[in-house]
């Protein structure tokens, strides 16, 4: 009888174990991105080696240094090899509700771009004093290439 309690408690433990861990993922996967206020998003925002991007009250954008990596292309043959990417456009936001969850940046043709076709997501990774967006680089993930404000 002692060797059948002890496997009860053996793979009630288990179970405990694997649901904690289950609901874990769960949680992660049903959590929501950061926001931002409109107001926070204009501005300039810069990011390793060099990246910029300059986000205009008027609804226009200027990019420069931003690598390769961080951008995916959807509709137009990339540039060549793994350096710079700069381009301009207009940019508006996604929300939800009253809050911003994230930045659509639409590109015009010229600088590394060939095309008017392309469009750039940029998430929220922390919102507050020190904003920081990430060009979302995975639609499976809330991260990517992060660009942080430094001015207006």
């Amino acid at each position: 009888m002692q060797s059948w309690s002890f496997r009860r408690k053996a793979v009630t433990t288990v179970a405990a174990v694997f649901l904690l861990g289950l609901g874990g993922c769960i949680s992660r996967l049903a959590e929501q991105p950061e926001s931002i206020e409109r107001a926070g998003i204009a501005g300039t925002w810069t990011g390793d080696a060099g990246a910029r991007v300059e986000l205009h009250t008027d609804g226009r954008f200027e990019m420069s240094g931003i690598p390769r990596s961080a951008i995916t292309f959807s509709f137009i043959d990339p540039p060549p090899g793994d350096g710079k990417l700069s381009g301009s456009g207009t940019w508006e936001p996604s929300r939800d509700g009253d809050k911003v969850v994230s930045i659509l940046l639409h590109v015009d043709a010229g600088g590394s771009f060939s095309a008017n076709t392309e469009t750039q997501e940029l998430g929220v990774a922390e919102s507050g004093e020190n904003p920081v967006l990430y060009f979302s680089t995975s639609p499976d993930e809330w991260y990517g290439f992060e660009i942080r404000k430094i001015g207006t």
